[in-house]
């Protein structure tokens, strides 16, 4: 139930598909009958934005020509899955120079940028 779409400037301009909402009702309701829409009073329809990336990976590690400046993004739904490795590694990336925990080579934000390879 993912498209692509800008990211507006104001939250509140984020709105839900309502082909979207309505298959997620149904799902829930195959989910548990008290889920079902006539049991249950909907408080809130709402959508959000997932950090993904052109080729599904994180975006985890120092930015290109600007030392010192990490980043850790584009975890899409996984986020909360995979924040404490990425944190982990990031710190000892920082404090370090690499991460002995993970190979963060294949999220390097050089891969993104023309002509440039990931530190090592």
């Amino acid at each position: 139930m993912s498209r692509d779409a800008e990211v507006p400037d104001d939250p509140e301009q984020i709105v839900g598909d309502p082909e979207s909402i309505e298959v997620l009702k149904r799902v829930a309701g195959n989910v548990s009958s008290h889920l079902r829409e006539g049991e249950v009073n909907f408080k809130a329809e709402q959508a959000c934005f997932l950090p993904c990336t052109d080729d599904n990976r994180p975006v985890i590690g120092e930015l290109p020509n600007v030392k010192g400046c990490y980043v850790a993004t584009g975890h899409s739904c996984w986020g909360i899955l995979n924040g404490p490795a990425t944190g982990a590694a990031v710190a000892e990336l920082v404090l370090d120079g690499h991460s002995s925990i993970v190979d963060l080579s294949p999220f390097s934000p050089a891969r993104f940028v023309v002509g440039s390879r990931p530190r090592r």
